[in-house]
């Protein structure tokens, strides 16, 4: 008999089923993937660097190893260390197919498989162990950005070597393998590389990467602050920074799958409660014929176990290239994965089927208020106290149908809720991708790189190796007075800078750190944007960030003294200024302190300014003709750069666009159940309506416009709650990169027109085509009259 009456019940329902066992295999889906991707994600950076043997400690060295090893043979905080010879380079030493490439970062280095310090691994995750005479492998992304193929001619030239390479594939690379780093690692075989290694003209060019295994980073550091040569040097938790915007798209696919399984469970929950109100009759009859309250709960709880576990099976075997596809952005720049496996998308999916059974349990509560006596009222007691006419038709001036449509939503808030969580909370996600990846592309974060300027050049074309020499600040303002004199011939006039980043011991109460100072000799300190205190106004007055100052124990008012190289100066911090560069670890200082390009680490963009501040669109004007000077691409302006800079704006705009699918199909599902729900407990309702003279256009006008009016106060609320929202899970990752007060750019037309749109016309669409079923009653159906 049991069998029989789930049988029938499956057949009767089918819509309802369906939708529901279509819940269940989304929930499955995102609660087995959301898990293994949870697990996968918070092991993240850990279980990469751990499988690539990064170590500790990093070290980057040009011109041999500058006493490095030295100090590894006698230091007692190292455990161990690996380490690699490589020849440093510049985007100009390379060519693709004969055309010039595109860089995020003007510096390469070009090693030998064999010598590699940490392993290096293949797009199937495999390790990269052999490359074939003549071939090279690429940093992943390196393709990408020179729309370049497996298969391309890549030429390398470095001093009086000049090698050219068939490009056998990309590889994953702990060290440089996040955008924010963005140096490229060109990996051979070890007799091509040799080449390049044993030719006089290239020695300038070496240098070493050391890998370090230590109990006391701090300590280490502060041994290593003595040797003035080390071009980078960091502990590994710095490098894992590098990575956060990688880590960010992963964090919110996590965050996503727990919202949609909250959906999805709502969801199931109304299914269930509504499926049991709406079967009075058969709980009344069977009561009437004996049966007992477990027996009839037993029989619901069966069916929805059956339901859950061909929905939790299903969900299981999708979860698989579902969580793959989530993280696909992310785990082709890294290693990811933990130690379990498949046995978390398991786990994930079991809950899905244990909530499920125990969710129809408890609402076939309501079975014990049944009686026979429902059976034979329709299900009414013929009572009725609350009112419902919260919206006085003597004081509408709306059509009929309007008007019921706004007095069902105000007359019954909570029956239309689910409706209002379920687009919320899915399109609050949405709305918070997009006006971050708004952020990254505007303007707001450019002070946090530099000053804002008219232009910005990134191309390395123009930028020179020889600058870093001990006559590169000569050489760097005599490239700024070519600049200015080209653009002026072009009736451009303008002047150029750029910010450099200097290497430099300084000591802070008997404590020494080898710290990154930035200084833009063309500037004023005070042109620069600060969170607390004031600009430096003197030779001897410095900026901090906040990172800066918990690692070295400096505040405002304190003083620190640096070591020039050439003297020690004595400098008071007078301000706390938020940065992006280094990741937050970089001091500011005064624009007459006489630094020297010897020490100098890394170079950012040339700022233009033009003189006759031109408009927004003369300023694009402007960029074109540039490139056409130069015969190179790089340039953007304000909007352009932190793009740029940032790296990861165009996957956060993917998965945006990803999140817009998943929120569209789970609008379609829910409008669909909830309108076809609303039609059945309204059927005696609707046959009134149209014994009374009400049009089916009227009746589906009235639907439609219920439900359109709960979207727009979902869209609406999710608007609102889109910024507090994107604060609470974005500012904490701002600050890890050393951005402590950001400014969100939010966008009229994406956050209140393109998006909402979307959703609410396929909300209108999925209701038009489900409320179309109202036309099938008619008006001798009436038989829930009160």
């Amino acid at each position: 008999m049991y069998i029989n009456i789930l049988i029938r019940d499956l057949k009767r329902k089918k819509t309802m089923n369906i939708i529901l066992l279509l819940f269940t295999i989304m929930a499955s889906i995102f609660a087995a993937s959301g898990l293994n991707n949870v697990i996968t994600v918070m092991n993240g950076t850990d279980y990469y660097f751990e499988k690539a043997g990064l170590g500790d400690y990093v070290v980057m060295t040009q011109n041999g190893d500058e006493g490095v090893m030295d100090v590894l043979k006698s230091s007692d905080y190292v455990k161990g260390y690996r380490y690699e010879n490589c020849c440093w380079g510049s985007k100009d030493d390379i060519k693709i197919n004969g055309e010039a490439a595109l860089m995020k970062n003007n510096t390469l280095l070009v090693q030998s498989i064999d010598n590699g310090g940490i392993k290096f691994f293949q797009k199937d995750n495999t390790e990269l162990t052999k490359v074939n005479k003549g071939e090279v492998y690429l940093t992943a992304g390196f393709l990408k950005r020179n729309d370049a193929e497996v298969g391309d001619k890549l030429s390398i030239n470095l001093g009086d070597v000049s090698r050219e390479f068939k490009i056998a594939g990309e590889f994953k690379d702990a060290l440089f393998g996040s955008d924010l780093m963005g140096n490229i690692r060109f990996i051979v075989n070890d007799e091509d590389y040799n080449y390049f290694a044993e030719d006089k003209s290239v020695e300038p060019f070496h240098g070493a990467i050391f890998y370090v295994d230590s109990d006391d980073c701090t300590d280490f550091s502060a041994e290593l602050s003595q040797l003035t040569g080390i071009l980078h040097d960091n502990p590994s938790s710095m490098i894992k920074l590098s990575y956060v915007m990688d880590m960010i798209i992963a964090m919110i696919v996590m965050v996503l799958s727990i919202c949609l399984n909250i959906v999805s469970f709502v969801i199931i929950k109304f299914v269930i409660t509504f499926t049991i109100n709406e079967e009075y009759r058969e709980i009344g009859v069977m009561k009437a014929i004996g049966i007992r309250n477990f027996k009839i709960r037993s029989l619901y709880v069966i069916k929805y176990f059956f339901m859950a576990l061909v929905g939790g099976s299903l969900g299981l075997v999708l979860s698989i290239p579902f969580g793959n596809m989530l993280l696909a952005s992310v785990s082709g720049k890294m290693v990811l994965g933990n130690d379990s496996g498949i046995l978390l998308n398991i786990i994930g999916a079991l809950v899905v089927m244990c909530l499920m059974v125990g969710v129809s349990y408890l609402c076939t509560g309501k079975v014990k208020k049944s009686t026979p006596v429902d059976a034979i009222r329709n299900g009414q007691t013929g009572e009725r106290y609350k009112k419902k006419n919260r919206y006085s038709l003597t004081k509408a001036h709306s059509k009929g149908a309007l008007y019921m449509a706004i007095n069902d939503v105000l007359s019954a808030p909570r029956r239309f809720l689910t409706i209002v969580l379920s687009f919320m909370i899915c399109s609050v996600f949405v709305f918070g991708l997009v006006l971050v990846a708004d952020t990254m592309k505007s303007k707001n974060l450019i002070k946090t790189f530099g000053k804002e300027a008219d232009i910005y050049i990134t191309d390395a074309g123009l930028m020179k190796m020889d600058y870093m020499c001990e006559e590169g600040s000569d050489i760097l303002k005599e490239t700024y007075k070519d600049i200015e004199k080209d653009l002026a011939d072009k009736g451009m006039p303008a002047s150029v800078s750029m910010e450099v980043w200097y290497r430099y011991n300084c000591e802070v109460d008997g404590n020494t750190f080898l710290m990154t100072f930035q200084q833009n000799t063309e500037t004023e300190a005070s042109e620069y944007e600060y969170t607390e205190g004031t600009a430096p106004q003197d030779v001897d007055e410095i900026a901090i960030t906040q990172l800066v100052s918990d690692k070295i124990g400096a505040k405002i008012g304190d003083t620190v003294t640096i070591d020039l190289g050439t003297e020690k100066m004595n400098c008071i911090v007078t301000a706390y200024f938020q940065t992006m560069n280094q990741l937050g670890n970089v001091i500011r200082l005064h624009e007459d302190v006489p630094t020297s390009m010897k020490y100098s680490s890394g170079m950012m963009a040339y700022q233009i300014d033009f003189d006759d501040n031109p408009s927004d669109k003369e300023i694009d004007d402007r960029i074109e003709e540039i490139k056409k000077i130069y015969d190179i691409e790089d340039i953007f302006d304000g909007a352009g750069y932190c793009a740029d800079c940032v790296g990861v704006a165009d996957t956060m705009d993917m998965v945006a666009k990803l999140l817009l699918v998943i929120t569209c199909i789970v609008v379609i599902l829910v409008s669909i159940l909830m309108e076809r729900s609303f039609i059945s407990n309204e059927k005696g309702q609707i046959a009134l309506l149209k014994a009374i003279g009400f049009s089916d256009k009227a009746i589906l006008r009235w639907h439609i416009y219920r439900f359109m009016i709960v979207g727009l106060i979902a869209e609406l609320t999710a608007v609102i709650l889109t910024i507090p929202v994107s604060k609470l899970w974005c500012d904490p990752i701002w600050k890890m990169m050393g951005a402590t007060d950001v400014k969100y750019c939010f966008n009229p037309v994406s956050q209140l027109v393109v998006y909402p749109g979307i959703i609410l016309i396929i909300t209108l669409v999925s209701v038009t085509f489900t409320a179309v079923y109202t036309k099938k009653i008619k008006s001798r159906d009436i038989v829930n009259i009160e």
